[in-house]
């Protein structure tokens, strides 16, 4: 009798904590754009250097912060930059012109990743045609500046 008294205890015991509802820890879900206002670079009239910069936010999240680089090394035409962190480190970009094809000039282009939910990442990216680019005269020198559209969105993130 006490042995059946006590498996009641034990599956009594059991069932609560089998009836109790698991916690579970909310994922965020992944972005799927992210908006870049202010987009700006160029290379330095009458010197050396060059100098990029833009800012970030990325929809549905809390996280806004600005990008930026800057040299004293370039001439006249930008620097490929190499992947680094913005002001957040969450967000990484990088910048780059793609080599051209006989006869034409590569298309620029930028490359963002943002870090969410713990390690998962999400990247994405922007082109512009070279003539959006131009070198312009200064003088005795020639200098780069970005004329496009300095606001768009990356929304081909994967």
């Amino acid at each position: 009798m006490k042995t059946i008294a006590a498996l009641s205890s034990l599956l009594l015991l059991g069932a609560t904590s089998v009836s109790a509802a698991p916690l579970t820890e909310r994922q965020a879900q992944a972005p799927t754009a992210m908006n870049i206002t202010e987009f700006s670079a160029n290379t330095q009239p009458h010197g050396d250097g060059a100098y990029m910069s833009f800012h970030i936010a990325i929809p549905n999240t809390a996280t806004s912060t600005t990008c930026g680089y800057s040299d004293q090394t370039s001439v006249s035409s930008l620097p490929s930059v190499p992947l680094q962190p913005c002001d957040d480190a969450a967000v990484e970009w990088e910048f780059r012109q793609d080599p051209s094809m006989p006869g034409t000039s590569g298309q620029y282009r930028v490359v963002v990743t943002y870090a969410y939910d713990g390690a998962k990442r999400v990247a994405g990216y922007h082109e512009w045609p070279a003539t959006d680019f131009p070198l312009e005269s200064f003088g005795s020198t020639s200098e780069t500046f970005y004329r496009g559209q300095p606001d768009f969105v990356i929304s081909n993130l994967s």
